[in-house]
């Protein structure tokens, strides 16, 4: 773990993918690491702690970047990386909302 601090902030992301993505696989789920796949095994998102910052990496975004709500346009860094601080930035019904439209996609990428 590349940052002990973001630990608080990490659960919270870790736990909104989890809720939302409990009908796919889960790969890894340590402190700091959350992936989980497809059933197809193709990635999916992935939250990190990083140095600065808890990554949520959506892989669907990279090929679909409409479907990113408006509010989490400020949070994008990169075509499917979303960038974390503090607490307070979480948004998540957006993140839901992402984490459904991606769902839906899962067979277009």
């Amino acid at each position: 773990m590349k940052n002990d601090r973001l630990i608080f902030l990490w659960s919270e992301l870790a736990e909104i993918v989890r809720i939302n993505c409990s009908t796919l696989n889960l790969v890894c789920d340590e402190p700091g690491d959350l992936r989980i796949e497809t059933m197809q095994r193709r990635p999916f998102v992935t939250v990190r702690i990083q140095k600065e910052h808890v990554g949520l990496y959506v892989l669907p975004l990279y090929y679909h970047s409409d479907i990113l709500p408006l509010a989490l346009h400020s949070h994008k860094s990169g075509k499917s990386t979303l960038k974390f601080k503090e607490r307070q930035e979480v948004l998540e019904t957006e993140i839901e909302q992402l984490l459904h439209r991606c769902q839906a996609l899962i067979k277009a990428y």
